[in-house]
C-alpha cells in the first residue's frame, strides 16, 4: 500500500503542474487588472467549508466543479484527492488517487448533507471514481443534467511524458455519461468514451452552459495564455455521447462552424485570458453571463466578467476577492469556480470555491496545514445590483 508522505513524487508532479499553469495565467492575465468602481466585493464563508470535512476519510482535494442534478441535488467532482487508508485518518497514511465526487443533498452548504465517493482496487484500497485505461488518467471538468436524461461529464484525459518537462500531457479529453443520475454515485451506470485530441489547441470542457437547444462548453487553450474558446453540441448528439458534429464559435462574420469547415483560420476566442480553470453561468440576478477565475500566480485574486451573450463581448476582469492565504508564506492559491445552484444567505449571494496549497508540500502536513490547506473555500458575492457604467469600461456593454 502507498503512503503520501510530504516528499511524495505524486505531490511533487502535481505542484509543477499547478505552477506552470498558474504562472501562464500570471504572464498573460496580469495586464488586465484594474481596478473599478462599483464592483461587488466578495467576504469568506467559513460557515460553509466544514461541508467538506464531514467524511473523515476523505482528506482535502482542489478542482471543486458542480453540476446541479436535481432541485435540491448537486453533484461535487474533485481533481487529485488525499483518501485515508489508516485509523489515524491522517495525509501522512492516505493515498492522493486522480479524481473523486460528492453528492450534497440540500442547497444550503452550512446545512446540507453529503456523501463522498471515489474507486476501488481489486485488493479494496482507494482508487479514482472516473478511472483510466493503461497509461491514461482523468481530471474532472465540467458536465451538465440533460433533462430527464443522462449525467454528462468532460474529463481531461492525461498521460505521462518523461523527459525535462513536467511529466505530463494533455491527451484530449473523453466523455462521462452516466444514464441513472438519479442513483447514488456507487451504484451509476458510467460508461466513459474517449474523444481524440483535435486539431486546435483548445480542450473542453471547464465550464458548461446549456440552453434550449445546445450544450456550449468553454475550451482552454493549453499552450501560452489559456485563451478560452466556445464549442457546442446538440443536446439530442450529446445525449447519445456523439460529439462528431460539434461547432466552434469562429467570430461575428463566420458565426457557429462545424470543427470540419473550420480549417486553418480555426475558431476564434471569446475571453483572451479564461484561466486555467474557470466557471461561467447565466445569472438572472445580474440580468448578464458572469466568468469567474483567479488571476496570478500563488498568491492569486479571484476576477469577474461580465457579458450580455456567451460570444461576448466580455468585460475586462474585476478583482471581487483576495483570498487570505494568499497573504500566506509560499502561497499556492487557485481554481476559483462559481457555484450558482448552491443558496447563499441572501438571495443576492453568489457562492465561489477557490482551492489552497503551497509551494512547500511539506506545509499541507502539518497540523495547521492539514486543517485549513488543501481544502476548497468558500467565498459569498453579492450579485443581486447592477454595477455602475466602470463595469462595462473597455469595449463592455450592458444587457
Amino acid at each position: 500500500m502507498l503512503f503520501v508522505t510530504p516528499g511524495h513524487p505524486a505531490i511533487f508532479r502535481q505542484r509543477m503542474v499547478l505552477a506552470l499553469v498558474w504562472f501562464t495565467v500570471f504572464v498573460g492575465g496580469c495586464a488586465l487588472f484594474q481596478p473599478a468602481l462599483n464592483a461587488p466585493e466578495g467576504r469568506g464563508y467559513a460557515a460553509a467549508d466544514p461541508l467538506f470535512h464531514r467524511d473523515p476519510r476523505w482528506l482535502g482535494a482542489d478542482a471543486a466543479l458542480s453540476i446541479p442534478l436535481a432541485e435540491d441535488r448537486i453533484l461535487w467532482l474533485f481533481g487529485d484527492t488525499f483518501i485515508a487508508v489508516s485509523t489515524t485518518q491522517a495525509r501522512t497514511e492516505s493515498v492522493m488517487v486522480k479524481n473523486t465526487v460528492a453528492v450534497q443533498q440540500g442547497k444550503d452548504p452550512r446545512t446540507a448533507a453529503i456523501t463522498f465517493h471515489w474507486g476501488r482496487k481489486s485488493d479494496g484500497s482507494p482508487a479514482a471514481f472516473f478511472q483510466g485505461q493503461g497509461d491514461r488518467w482523468f481530471w474532472p471538468g465540467h458536465g451538465t443534467r440533460l433533462e430527464a436524461g443522462p449525467l454528462v461529464v468532460f474529463l481531461f484525459a492525461m498521460v505521462s511524458e518523461p523527459g525535462p518537462g513536467l511529466g505530463f500531457a494533455t491527451a484530449g479529453y473523453a466523455l462521462a455519461m452516466i444514464e441513472n443520475p438519479d442513483a447514488p454515485p456507487d451504484l451509476w451506470d458510467l460508461v466513459i468514451s474517449e474523444v481524440h485530441p483535435g486539431v486546435f489547441d483548445a480542450v473542453p470542457a471547464t465550464a458548461v452552459v446549456q440552453d434550449q437547444t445546445h450544450i456550449t462548453a468553454v475550451a482552454i487553450r493549453q499552450h501560452g495564455t489559456h485563451a478560452g474558446f466556445l464549442v457546442r453540441y446538440s443536446k439530442a448528439d450529446l445525449a447519445r455521447g456523439d460529439v462528431s458534429r460539434a461547432e466552434w464559435w469562429a467570430g461575428e462574420k463566420r458565426g457557429w462552424v462545424a470543427q470540419a469547415s473550420l480549417a486553418e483560420a480555426g475558431p476564434s476566442f471569446v475571453l483572451d485570458d479564461a484561466g486555467a480553470e474557470c466557471s461561467l453561468h447565466w445569472d438572472e440576478r445580474g440580468g448578464s453571463f458572469i466568468h469567474i477565475a483567479s488571476y496570478g500566480f500563488g498568491a492569486s485574486t479571484i476576477g469577474l466578467r461580465r457579458a450580455p451573450a456567451l460570444t461576448g463581448p466580455w468585460s475586462p476582469p474585476v478583482m471581487i476577492y483576495r483570498p487570505p492565504e494568499a497573504d500566506g508564506p509560499r502561497p499556492l492559491v487557485y481554481a476559483a469556480k462559481a457555484h450558482p445552484e448552491l443558496a447563499g444567505p441572501t438571495p443576492a449571494d453568489l457562492l465561489i470555491t477557490y482551492a489552497t496549497n503551497s509551494f512547500e508540500f511539506a506545509d499541507l502536513f502539518t497540523p495547521e496545514g492539514a486543517s485549513v490547506l488543501y481544502w476548497p473555500r468558500f467565498v459569498l458575492v453579492p450579485i443581486g445590483n447592477r454595477p455602475g457604467p466602470r463595469w462595462w469600461a473597455s469595449g463592455g456593454q450592458r444587457p
